[in-house]
């Protein structure tokens, strides 16, 4: 019997490594280290895939035995079915598969048919009838006499693992995990010795480093790519008492420091670097130490090289929270003193209102009508406009006094000062006089306009004065009038008056509730003056 084995397939190399897990928050020595035992099993794997053989091949020596084994269990099948034999069939494949611990079943097939059978052959059988073999389903012709007679089919364990323990346990895998594990170890133990040289912190001398601490203001170094080189005693002392600033790592992940900084301004020392340009005066409130809050002005730099390129950043922070108290200080003591000058001036407008104002009446008093009146007098001569003067007294003041009391008589002097307010213009004066006695001056008003407001006034009082007094029961208000203007007669205010003053003792005489012009007193004694009054 010629037996003849089908040339089975090569296989591909094992599946690359899974990575190895991400490396926990570690020292610059560690995590370079890890680069390193990356690096080294990258090269590994990569002279395996171009040169071969480097690497040991599980599958190259696993395909070898199942061939042989395959080509040992064929003969002694080709022999049984030369002697027709289905007992000797049947044990003979019992005794391979117990030989063969990777062998799950076995199968002889004639014409199509199933001549004999060992394990759950049905299961592990995965090829169909025009399937090459694998390394996991063999399959080989049998010839008898020079005649194909059948096939016999193997079914082994699956080369390939199916778990992760099974990955786990193959020689390679364990060989570069070995080499990893090493490597990582003895990488991590020179760059720690090596970086105690590199370290640039360590490289600065020592001068400068105490140089740097005895500043008051807060210093940091970085790199262009904003990692910390240098960072002094003050600056640590802005972030609390746990601060620290580790060399080689990024600024931003200060959380202390990222948080003082304003929000939607991006990162100063950044910007600098990347504007290669001076940011000043950059307000920050550093909260990091629980029982203070401080307020810090922070300036960067850029550090240029030859050829003015941005090779890092210099970054200072002034301490201004004394500075920034002071002024809070300043500023509520001005606000206090803004507020006392205000009370000032109220209280000044209201000894000044007190000092020029009738308190009964709130018409000008005596002395500020003088004061006014003489300087209304002054711009009416300087400028040759004409001015007129009112004086009116209330009618039989002295029975309203007897008849309501002094009480009454001061309504009715508040009814009276508030119905000849209502008929003046802007910018006239009105003064109590004296007693129930009022003067008016009316500046840009001559005899006859002056006379026209008189009897306008005359009217309102007449007319509303008394009833606007409602407690008090049919009283009448009336008053009466004397006018007078500016002119060759009077040009001072006393004399003003006095012809005033006469017109309406004029208008007294002659049946009061009346106006009467200086122009129209008849010429009379001083005795006659007298008596009227």
């Amino acid at each position: 019997m010629k037996l003849t084995l089908p040339t089975l397939p090569k296989f591909p190399n094992l599946r690359k490594l899974p990575n190895l897990p991400n490396a926990l928050r570690a020292s610059p020595a560690s995590r370079v280290a890890l680069g390193l035992v990356g690096l080294m099993l990258a090269m590994l794997l990569l002279i395996d895939v171009f040169v071969g053989g480097f690497l040991p091949q599980r599958g190259d020596a696993e395909r070898r035995h199942r061939l042989i084994t395959a080509e040992l269990i064929g003969t002694r099948v080709g022999q049984a079915l030369q002697r027709n034999d289905p007992a000797a069939l049947r044990t003979l494949l019992g005794a391979s598969t117990r030989r063969e611990p990777q062998l799950r079943s076995a199968a002889v097939l004639t014409d199509g048919e199933l001549r004999a059978g060992i394990g759950p052959h049905a299961q592990q059988w995965r090829l169909g009838p025009d399937d090459a073999s694998t390394l996991d389903n063999l399959r080989l012709p049998l010839f008898v006499d020079g005649r194909r007679s059948g096939e016999l089919q193997l079914a082994f364990e699956p080369h390939t693992p199916r778990s992760l323990a099974g990955w786990l346990a193959e020689p390679v895998v364990l060989g570069m995990g070995l080499v990893a594990v090493l490597g990582f170890v003895a990488f991590q133990l020179y760059l720690r010795r090596a970086m105690r040289y590199l370290d640039p912190s360590a490289a600065v001398p020592e001068r400068v480093r105490t140089a740097f601490d005895t500043l008051t203001e807060g210093v940091l170094v970085l790199d262009v790519k904003g990692r910390i080189m240098l960072a002094n005693k003050a600056f640590l002392a802005l972030g609390g008492p746990q601060a620290t600033a580790p060399t080689g790592e990024l600024a931003t992940e200060l959380a202390w420091l990222m948080r003082a900084l304003p929000s939607g301004a991006g990162v100063p020392w950044q910007l600098a670097t990347q504007r290669n340009e001076a940011l000043l005066g950059i307000q920050m409130r550093v909260d990091a130490d629980p029982t203070q809050r401080r307020e810090v002005v922070a300036n960067c730099s850029p550090i240029n090289d030859g050829f003015k390129r941005a090779r890092g950043c210099l970054v200072s922070f002034s301490d201004v929270t004394d500075l920034h108290e002071r002024t809070e200080r300043l500023r509520e003591a001005m606000a206090e003193l803004h507020s006392s000058r205000e009370e000032i001036r109220a209280k000044n407008e209201e000894l000044t209102l007190l000092a020029t104002r009738d308190a009964l009446t709130g018409c000008l008093n005596r002395r500020a009508l003088l004061q006014d009146s003489d300087r209304a007098i002054a711009a009416a001569a300087q400028s040759g406009a004409p001015l007129s003067c009112i004086m009116c007294d209330i009618d039989h003041f002295k029975s309203i006094n007897d008849r309501f009391g002094h009480g009454g008589g001061d309504e009715v002097l508040k009814a009276v000062a508030k119905a000849l307010g209502r008929g003046l213009r802007t910018g006239d004066l009105l003064g109590r006089y004296g007693g129930e006695e009022f003067c008016v001056i009316l500046p840009d008003a001559t005899l006859e306009q002056a006379r026209v407001i008189a009897e306008r006034l005359r009217a309102d009082v007449e007319a509303n004065a008394g009833s606007s007094v409602r407690h008090l029961a049919d009283v009448k208000v009336t008053m009466s009038f004397g006018v007078e203007q500016c002119g060759a007669h009077a040009a001072q205010f006393a004399a003003i008056v006095d012809r005033a003053d006469q017109a309406l003792y004029h208008s007294k005489k002659n049946g009061r509730n009346r106006v009467t012009l200086a122009t129209e007193l008849p010429a009379a004694t001083p005795e006659e003056t007298t008596a009227a009054h």
